[in-house]
């Protein structure tokens, strides 16, 4: 049960993450930051790899809208967005030049695009600088992807990496400017700043719409840092999110919530969720942020119950979770057979039938898994590339897997007349 415990924990970070995030306390050297505005001086030499073979002189570029990416190779959304960045720069190669930026030494790097079949197989093949110290020093970032634009040697945005597109790169070419979202990973946000002078605050809530240089974060309770209270917050996240992460401390859920487990009862879904997976643009719109101050300090769960109200009130809709009829990758019990074929090298052992659901329903290749088997046997499944496949490995341990109409929990958020 710990590898189940491990991979539940696992998933949850990645529900609560609308990026690749790499959060972290660490104190960071802000000194040189540059800001949307600022001049930009470019360093006078850099490392570079891949491209076209030509020497990159940024200082030759001032005529060009810039766009420096920044990468890690563990990020899997910047792997896929250089695909269409490479598609970019082909089209408008003579407005643009995307650059991508990595901290990694060369034959690291080397190594990842070689191996990378997504990416040859997209002939994703733009200019990288590896081993940067300066560009980061510039333009500091917790998490990736994180886009800088560029042009006439000012900085004109520092945004996120759905935001890159031909539009707004056009825009910034011919009218000289362009006003994006911010991404600041050392943004603070303050939604409840005490005046000097005043009565102390003895409790506060407050509930804003998007805030612009702040990043994402769910759910969090700590000491505030002016009142010495107990503060409960979250930012620039949707209203989905928000309820999900607050109704995740009231009970955790052992399954992916994915969007079919989502019901909305609501005349404008789109206000509540990103249904067309816009990213930063619908958040700068439909985004809120909540802070709380309390002085007494509850368990989580009770603390959890409290916001929930508080959203219920400030937004007039109730939460509920229930259980529905939904289509489902359904694991029955079903006659052993032996597996003829030979499991490939690399598959995944799962030490249940509740860790192999889990882990199938982040693939989201199915319909969401009810697990009827719930069987603790150690499972070895190899790749697979459809239903019959994935059967023929599972027959081996006496689980079919059926695609059909079974109860499962949902989450309801249901607007109520005001």
């Amino acid at each position: 049960m710990k590898y189940l415990k491990i991979m539940a924990l696992l998933c949850m970070m990645l529900i609560t993450a609308q990026y690749t995030n790499a959060q972290s306390d660490k104190k960071v050297d802000l000194s040189k930051a540059l800001k949307v505005g600022d001049t930009f001086v470019p360093p006078n030499s850099i490392h570079q790899m891949r491209g076209n073979g030509k020497p990159i002189e940024l200082q030759k570029l001032k005529d060009k809208v810039v766009i420096l990416d920044f990468f890690d190779t563990f990020c899997g959304i910047c792997i896929q967005t250089m695909s269409k960045l490479q598609k970019l720069q082909d089209k408008l190669k003579d407005k643009v030049q995307i650059i991508t930026v990595g901290w990694q030494d060369r034959a690291t790097l080397e190594k990842f695009f070689e191996q990378n079949e997504f990416l040859k197989e997209n002939r994703a093949n733009l200019p990288v600088i590896y081993s940067d110290l300066y560009l980061k020093e510039l333009f500091p970032h917790r998490s990736v992807p994180h886009v800088v634009c560029l042009y006439k040697g000012k900085v004109h945005a520092i945004t996120g990496n759905k935001l890159i597109t031909e539009e707004h790169i056009l825009g910034l070419y011919n009218n000289g400017q362009i006003d994006l979202p911010l991404k600041d990973d050392f943004g603070k946000g303050n939604l409840s700043g005490q005046a000097k002078n005043e009565m102390p605050i003895k409790g506060m809530v407050t509930l804003s719409g998007y805030q612009n240089g702040v990043p994402f974060e769910s759910f969090r309770r700590k000491i505030d840092s002016v009142s010495r209270m107990q503060k409960t917050s979250f930012y620039n996240v949707s209203v989905y999110s928000a309820v999900l992460s607050t109704w995740a401390k009231i009970h955790k859920a052992n399954y992916i919530p994915r969007p079919e487990r989502l019901v909305l009862k609501v005349k404008d879904s789109n206000r509540y969720v990103d249904t067309a997976n816009v990213g930063d643009v619908w958040y700068a719109q439909n985004a809120i942020s909540y802070e709380r101050l309390d002085s007494i300090t509850r368990t989580d769960s009770t603390q959890a119950c409290i916001v929930l109200n508080d959203l219920h009130s400030f937004l007039g809709i109730r939460t509920y979770k229930m259980m529905m009829n939904i289509e489902c990758l359904i694991l029955k019990p079903s006659p052993l057979k032996i597996y003829s074929r030979k499991i490939s090298l690399n598959g995944m052992t799962y030490q249940s039938t509740a860790a192999l659901s889990i882990m199938t329903d982040m693939s989201r290749q199915f319909p969401p898994v009810l697990d009827l088997v719930k069987s603790e046997e150690e499972i070895v499944i190899g790749n697979y590339n459809n239903l019959e496949e994935f059967n023929e490995q599972l027959a081996h341990y006496g689980i079919v897997a059926e695609i059909g109409i079974g109860e499962q929990e949902v989450l309801v958020i249901e607007e109520v007349e005001r």
